[in-house]
């Protein structure tokens, strides 16, 4: 076994008894001692699910066509958009400075939808563990970007089927992720399951906006008609030029206007990639026109989407789209 292999199964192995059979709800045993012969094991069914890399594989292709292209969009996004430093900072500083990292030392914590593991990466060593979670290819990305740090376990799974045990964590947040799942609702509720009584949930949503921000959106609407058709090579180029637009005609005139003191555009569109480097633009771009399906939120479905959850204290905070936050 590889050292990066040993070091992902020795993590796997602190998180192996938040794991639990789908078929049987049984706890797993770890069994293999090379990187190519390793697998978890039921003990109460036998069911065997595959381990590569140091990687549980709870997913197979899905069979819908939404779904399927989903997986597919967000493997090959965080393939080739796989670097956590360009954004890692930023991106956790903005999504979760309002969080005490302090209450969070001795935390169990879920990363329901890790992409490339940039989020897990930040808040890794905050917290005494975390299992990184996505259904994709990206969790291979998150392997590699994760796997030196020692309290954080990758799994390949579905969020409305984790193999993971109810009650189990004291914060699970999901970023950016159940807005582009057919069964949004479904996904919540799942992983409001998994946390303890008094445990905290925290997602991303899009937005719906009026005015002429939400005519834009419409617009951009009506282009991912055809770009969620396209091929993702094609569509990489299509994003890369439109990104050059971008960064010249809205990003450079509004890093101006900041320089001269202005601030009535910083709730603008697009304003967020004053702080980023041309490739979280890029790699955004291709988020964007990319997944198949794409839901927006006004702030009070966004609080009813918690709250049909059976969360409590549901808060709302505007982040370019939606924070929100609620406790089982």
């Amino acid at each position: 076994m590889s050292r990066a292999a040993a070091t992902a199964a020795s993590t796997l192995e602190i998180a192996l008894p938040l794991f639990r059979c789908l078929q049987c709800g049984a706890s797993f045993e770890f069994r293999g001692s090379t990187e190519h012969d390793s697998h978890l094991v039921c003990a109460g069914c036998a069911r065997a699910v595959a381990v590569r890399d140091g990687i549980p594989r709870f997913v197979d292709t899905p069979t819908d066509e939404i779904a399927r292209r989903t997986q597919a969009s967000f493997g090959y996004e965080w393939t080739h958009f796989a670097d956590w430093k360009a954004s890692g900072p930023t991106n956790f500083s903005d999504y979760f400075k309002d969080v005490d990292l302090r209450t969070l030392r001795h935390a169990r914590v879920l990363d329901a939808g890790c992409g490339m593991g940039r989020h897990a990466r930040q808040l890794a060593p905050w917290c005494a563990l975390i299992v990184a979670a996505d259904f994709s290819d990206a969790i291979d990305a998150a392997g590699r970007n994760l796997r030196e740090l020692s309290n954080v376990g990758c799994v390949q799974a579905d969020l409305t089927a984790l193999p993971l045990a109810d009650d189990a964590f004291d914060f699970v947040y999901s970023m950016g992720v159940v807005h582009h799942l057919a069964d949004t609702e479904g996904a919540v509720r799942a992983l409001a399951r998994k946390l303890r009584p008094g445990g905290r949930l925290r997602l991303y949503l899009y937005w719906k906006r009026d005015g002429w921000s939400g005519r834009l959106l419409r617009l951009v609407g009506a282009v991912r008609r055809v770009t969620t058709r396209l091929p993702f090579p094609g569509l990489r180029a299509f994003c890369w030029v439109l990104s050059v637009f971008l960064s010249g005609a809205v990003i450079l005139p509004y890093r101006v206007l900041s320089t001269a003191g202005f601030k009535a555009h910083e709730r603008w569109p697009l304003f967020v990639y004053t702080k980023y480097p041309f490739a979280i633009l890029y790699n955004d771009q291709f988020d964007r026109f990319s997944a198949p399906l794409e839901k927006r939120y006004s702030e009070a479905e966004a609080r009813a989407l918690l709250e049909s959850a059976g969360l409590r204290d549901v808060r709302t905070r505007a982040m370019f789209g939606w924070l929100v936050d609620g406790v089982r």
